[in-house]
């Protein structure tokens, strides 16, 4: 009854923000339904009420339901807080809400497909054995992934498509605090095709409406802990003196130092150590985080690729070499990061270092 009454209490708020004729009675079924529909939703939403508060109005201001039957929003606990999630189909209604786009199609290629990559404005070819059992493994989505592309039909007629390689797919995976959540899962794939949208709508035209797909992807940024954020004040965990002395201290260190460390902060301790720069420097800081982010996953994508080949062809040599250049905390991320299959190698290389 307490949850009932949080979201009736939000009625008023709720019209404040509802500028794209969203049911309130309606998006409060919706949330009901969801929330008693995990353990773990309903007692996130229990121990934290205000970020339950605040999903709700998100739904309002985004302009985005709830329906089950549409797929394209849900509420899911993340970080002691119950959040605002969209899928990749919901990130496309907004687009082609507010006329940006016709249509989005997000694909993912997996070993054994040919892509032949034409141009950013021409749709690519991709030749795959659709039925073929071993192509696609929907207990593991990102098993045997190569990379994804986006196609975006634009109101001219035209074409727009964006590509990630699968590293670059995987690396979002690893600097999100979901990585554990839907991306560990049989939900990965749309965890990835996610991914594509957000990439790709940054070259979509900029119509005055795509504000909304912005701001949806700014909250989702928010918990899931990508990409650098400018929110203003930190309504809840504020950062601790211990993680700004690291956080400032890492930034002058060894970057792939400050990504490992990074990714395993709470998604508001983020928010409020991007927004910790004195007034003055904070755009400057927060673009300094970005390229040190930047270099550092490039960094580790680099020795992990060198260690993983060194594994590979048995090359005890080649693989203590890289594992002598790196500190402890590198070593542990980079053995971790190995196919179950190295690892033993790559344990056996340790043990005579």
């Amino acid at each position: 009854m307490s949850i009932v009454n949080q979201l009736v209490e939000l009625k008023e708020s709720f019209a404040k923000q509802n500028n794209y004729n969203l049911v309130f009675e309606t998006e409060c079924l919706f949330a009901k339904q969801q929330i008693m529909k995990n353990d773990l939703t309903l007692k996130t939403a229990e121990n934290n009420q205000d970020s339950l508060r605040n999903a709700i109005l998100n739904v309002a201001a985004i302009g985005i339901s709830l329906n089950p039957a549409s797929a394209h929003a849900y509420l899911v606990p993340r970080g002691g807080m119950v959040c605002l999630d969209l899928s990749f189909k919901g990130l496309v209604k907004l687009a082609t809400d507010a006329g940006a786009i016709e249509w989005a199609k997000a694909e993912l290629a997996y070993e054994g497909d040919v892509v032949t990559w034409k141009s950013m404005t021409e749709i690519p070819g991709h030749e795959f054995k659709a039925f073929d059992p071993n192509r696609f493994d929907a207990a593991n989505p990102l098993k045997n992934l190569i990379g994804g592309y986006c196609v975006a039909k634009l109101t001219s007629g035209g074409y727009l498509v964006d590509r990630m390689t699968a590293g670059e797919i995987l690396e979002v995976r690893n600097s999100s605090k979901a990585r554990g959540g839907p991306w560990a899962g049989k939900w990965a794939g749309e965890m990835a095709k996610k991914t594509l949208i957000k990439r790709a709508y940054k070259s979509w035209p900029q119509s005055g409406g795509l504000a909304r797909i912005e701001e949806a992807i700014n909250i989702l940024n928010q918990h899931e802990g990508l990409e650098s954020l400018d929110t203003g004040e930190v309504e809840y965990l504020q950062h601790s003196k211990e993680q700004a002395n690291t956080f400032h201290e890492l930034l002058k260190g060894d970057p792939v130092d400050y990504v490992l460390w990074w990714r395993e902060l709470d998604d508001m301790i983020k928010i409020s150590l991007y927004n910790s720069f004195p007034k003055g420097d904070k755009t400057k800081g927060k673009q300094l985080c970005k390229a040190i982010e930047d270099k550092g996953w490039a960094t580790y994508r680099d020795m992990l690729d060198a260690l993983t080949e060194a594994c590979e062809g048995e090359d005890t040599t080649g693989a203590a070499e890289i594992l002598e250049e790196a500190n402890e905390a590198q070593r542990a991320a980079l053995i971790e990061s190995l196919d179950i299959g190295l690892v033993r190698f790559a344990n056996s290389v340790m043990d005579g270092i």
